[in-house]
């Protein structure tokens, strides 16, 4: 799914971009560029089953679509049910969270009564596979009895097959249907089924999908690892202020560029130490680096450092206090290089510094990352970095203002 984002931000001399997908992309909805956290989904083609008599088929293995059917009743017509479940009792202790789309076809025989998503319970069932869920504390399913098809989601913490009525560790579905023929079967239809070991629900992934496909470069060309950052409770990526970041060498990029513009939509939970992003050389280390980085709030300002193996460290800092909003979103641009130091906020030119600077005069022996969530080592910024590009030019104002006109509605700046 894509995001409308009215006229188009400037592409020319793009190079490196991530877009978050924020006002789209949520818990269960992916865009292009983000298809979601991080994540493992433990749903396979073969669930335990237990209870009355009954069955499944798998409708299509690539969407874990599945038919559960009932086929025992109590009377012609009667009640009866059934339990479909996976074993995660390996992850005991652990969060979990099991989502799926959920249907009572009008092509059922019978009355559908409800289906009952979550964990089962040991109750007399030593094992606890496939055991009826309508013996498991409320806190540990949800319920949905209206035959619509309906998205629905239970997070809980996974239990074991130790004592009697206590949480089994098995993970699924108990269907329920009245009315039903002996031996003819009732079904509902689930699919997109996600068992993943998260305190919430994330986009369906048949599979795993790993630290480098949930973030995707705007140009296709650089692997985002997000395994050094975190994410809030409705999926969107954050950095915690404390060792979050995400790093990308932009060596060549920047050796062969004049000047660097990088451009984000930052939403900063407070002004200190860190800026949202650096390039620097050796950036994990405490040696001396080349490149820029900046602080804010040093005195209630904001002190930018540019250095080369040529001019050597300079730094200032800038005076008017601090040019950025505690927990408010903000679009910041950085221009640094040959044509020196600009500071952008909402479109307009905020700060300016001229130190003698290159790019192509930075150490050779060492590589430059592009960082972002830290800079210097040691600072990390608390802060929600929604969208982050990094351009081989200098943007215009006029760029500058346009690529702000087109984030300022979508972001509500």
């Amino acid at each position: 799914m894509g995001i409308h984002r009215g006229p188009n931000t400037v592409k020319d001399g793009l190079v490196f971009g991530y877009d978050s997908g924020y006002g789209v992309a949520d818990n269960n909805t992916a865009t292009r560029f983000y298809p979601g956290e991080s994540t493992v989904n433990y749903t396979t083609d073969t669930p335990s089953q237990g209870g009355w008599t009954g069955t499944y088929s798998v409708l299509d293995s690539s969407l874990k679509k599945f038919r559960f059917n009932v086929s025992s009743f109590s009377a012609n017509p009667g009640s009866g049910w059934r339990s479909f479940t996976w074993d995660l009792r390996a992850y005991t202790g652990q969060s979990v969270t099991i989502s799926a789309t959920v249907e009572a076809p009008s092509t059922s025989p019978g009355t559908f009564a409800w289906v009952m998503m979550g964990q089962g319970n040991t109750h007399t069932n030593s094992s606890g596979a496939g055991g009826y869920m309508g013996y498991s504390a409320a806190s540990e399913r949800v319920y949905k009895s209206t035959t619509t098809k309906e998205r629905i989601t239970w997070s809980g913490t996974l239990g074991n097959s130790g004592t009697a009525s206590s949480p089994s560790g098995h993970v699924g579905f108990t269907v329920w249907y009245n009315n039903g023929v002996p031996g003819v079967n009732s079904f509902i239809e689930v699919s997109d089924v996600q068992i993943e070991l998260k305190s919430h629900e994330t986009p369906f992934i048949n599979g795993t999908r790993s630290d480098t496909a949930s973030l995707i470069d705007l140009k296709r060309t650089t692997d985002i690892d997000v395994s050094n950052i975190s994410f809030d409770s409705t999926g969107q990526p954050e950095f915690d202020g404390t060792n979050d970041v995400i790093s990308i060498d932009v060596d060549d990029i920047v050796r062969q560029s004049t000047n660097i513009t990088i451009e984000g939509i930052v939403e900063l939970a407070s002004i200190s130490s860190a800026g949202p992003w650096s390039i620097m050389t050796d950036h994990a280390t405490t040696a001396d680096r080349d490149g820029f980085w900046w602080h804010m709030n040093i005195g209630g300002s904001v002190y930018f450092r540019v250095e080369d193996n040529v001019n050597g460290e300079q730094g200032t800092t800038f005076s008017g206090g601090v040019p950025f909003i505690a927990n408010t979103t903000q679009h910041i641009v950085t221009i640094v290089g040959a044509s020196g130091v600009s500071i952008y906020v909402n479109g307009e030119l905020s700060k300016t510094y001229t130190p003698s600077f290159k790019w192509s005069q930075i150490d050779s022996s060492k590589t430059a990352y592009l960082t972002i969530g830290r800079t210097y080592p040691n600072y990390f910024l608390n802060s929600k970095n929604r969208v982050v590009k990094m351009y081989n030019r200098a943007l215009t104002a006029e760029e500058i203002k346009k690529n702000f006109n087109v984030y300022k509605n979508r972001f509500n700046i």
